[in-house]
């Protein structure tokens, strides 16, 4: 969507770029706070929340011609959405369907469908808004968000009817309502684990938003053709599906710090050939593919090691404070290379940076005791 909005309302690449960092912070930040209305109200609550939030920017951002609408649409409202509609509680409301034993499983399943995005959507939101611009493409784009609404309204259904149970089972429901978002944080800030997995997820976010805000206009301005790009991007989609569902089965075969450290160890290589290869077309395609396949691929690992801490129903705001860190690093990443690219140097740094942080992220997983 970046560019697409630099073509159309010619406000500046960093400025554009400084409200999709501001974007990923507020990602992060915004998790653990929905989390903790997810344990008040519901989980379908903040979901159908998110789902309004995330077509309402998705509409309103191509009628915003001033840097200040865009930043309040396309850098607030929107990733304020996505916020709301965060794994957590995603798996908040999965989890006691599935149960706690398949959860990583299920992460990995569930995590797994957000490389459709870029398996089927990068290339088709491309083409559209290449054919009609952003005015065109991103309201379209709003309408796969709208129709999740009657997967809310069963999930509803379901949710109150495990809730009525926990209540005849148990008071856990009530010791959460009135367990405040304070003392959940306080009793994670002195868990070691806790710190090695705020490391790693905070690495993630600055390798994941290179990736998500800066590779595809890497590629151009390396010569390679839009159409390849966006094509190189779908195969990522479909690699980061395989990743994901990889490395939550893996979870359930060997121990998860150790998987969750491999990834990170595969990233060091791909920083080192983002460093010294030439960006060439088949190099773009291998590349990618690697990206795509350690992508999402933290995330089930982390979620199964939260879930064995401390259980499915605190999961959500556990996993939503570590999106602060991850969002955090991605805040960086996509502020430093709007800073790269406008003042003309190349994007090598930030492939150093990630090669460097990848490096402690691995250390630090694999330091978890389980």
């Amino acid at each position: 969507m970046m560019n697409g909005i630099i073509q159309h309302t010619n406000i500046s690449y960093a400025a554009v770029s400084f409200a999709i960092g501001v974007g990923q912070i507020l990602y992060g930040v915004t998790q653990p706070l929905f989390a903790m209305i997810a344990l008040k109200k519901s989980n379908t609550f903040v979901l159908l929340c998110g789902i309004i939030l995330m077509a309402s920017g998705l509409i309103v951002t191509p009628f915003c011609t001033r840097e200040w609408s865009m930043f309040l649409f396309f850098g607030i409202v929107l990733p304020t959405g996505t916020g709301a509609l965060c794994l957590g509680v995603v798996m908040g409301a999965i989890s006691p369907i599935v149960g706690e034993k398949k959860a990583a499983a299920a992460s990995g399943i569930i995590q797994a469908s957000a490389g459709i995005g870029d398996a089927l959507m990068a290339p088709m939101l491309q083409h559209l808004t290449a054919w009609r611009g952003i005015t065109v493409s991103m309201p379209i784009f709003s309408i796969p968000i709208l129709l999740m609404l009657p997967v809310i309204a069963w999930l509803s259904g379901r949710e109150k009817c495990n809730k009525r149970q926990s209540i005849q089972a148990s008071n856990t429901e009530v010791v959460l309502q009135t367990e405040s978002l304070f003392r959940i944080l306080c009793g994670a800030a002195h868990d070691r684990t806790y710190w090695c997995l705020l490391i790693g997820f905070s690495t993630c976010g600055f390798h994941m938003s290179i990736i998500e805000t800066h590779l595809f206009s890497q590629y151009l301005s390396s010569g390679i053709p839009a159409n390849l790009t966006s094509f190189a991007l779908t195969v990522y989609g479909i690699t980061t599906m395989i990743g994901a569902v990889a490395t939550g089965f893996l979870g359930q075969r060997f121990k998860t710090k150790n998987v969750l450290a491999s990834v990170y160890g595969i990233r060091i290589i791909i920083a080192v050939a983002f460093t010294v290869l030439p960006k060439s077309i088949p190099f773009a395609f291998i590349a990618t593919a690697a990206l795509g396949l350690t992508g999402d691929s933290t995330v089930p690992p982390t979620t199964g090691i939260i879930s064995q801490k401390v259980g499915i129903a605190k999961m959500a705001v556990l996993y939503g404070s570590l999106c602060i860190g991850h969002q955090i690093g991605a805040f960086f990443s996509a502020w430093m290379g709007g800073i790269l690219v406008g003042t003309s140097l190349s994007y090598t740094s930030l492939w150093i940076a990630d090669l460097a942080l990848s490096s402690i992220a691995s250390f630090a997983s694999f330091s978890i005791k389980e």
